[in-house]
């Protein structure tokens, strides 16, 4: 990817554009750690910061995760996916009840342990 002259988008959406292809395309795998910022500008022939807003941009459409490793793709199965169905009502309600269990659960287990400590 090279910056296009004539093309009437910013650098950082040519970019995001263009990463955005590779990831759908498969060229860059689900999963798959992107280039270091510094190796992304020197492909591309732009500058750091725009490929830093270009991450930022799939960073906020949910293409792309970072951690302190890097930037990766997201896999398609992932719930975090941009093409990943949303949570249903059901599958909420679901999480609510599970929790409020563990949340009493969890309450019977400290009453024990208080319990243990008294005697």
């Amino acid at each position: 990817m090279t910056r296009a002259e004539n093309d009437p988008r910013a650098p950082f959406e040519q970019l995001a554009d263009d990463l955005r292809e590779r990831i759908k395309s498969g060229a860059i795998a689900p999963g798959e750690k992107l280039p270091s910022v510094r190796k992304l500008a020197e492909e591309s022939g732009f500058v750091p910061v725009t490929v830093q807003k270009s991450l930022s941009l799939l960073r906020h459409e949910g293409w792309i995760f970072t951690t302190g490793r890097g930037s990766f793709a997201y896999d398609p199965e992932s719930p975090y996916s941009p093409t990943a169905s949303p949570v249903t009502a059901e599958q909420l309600a679901e999480l609510k009840a599970q929790i409020s269990e563990l949340a009493k659960r969890v309450q019977a287990l400290e009453e024990q342990q208080a319990d243990r400590a008294d005697s």
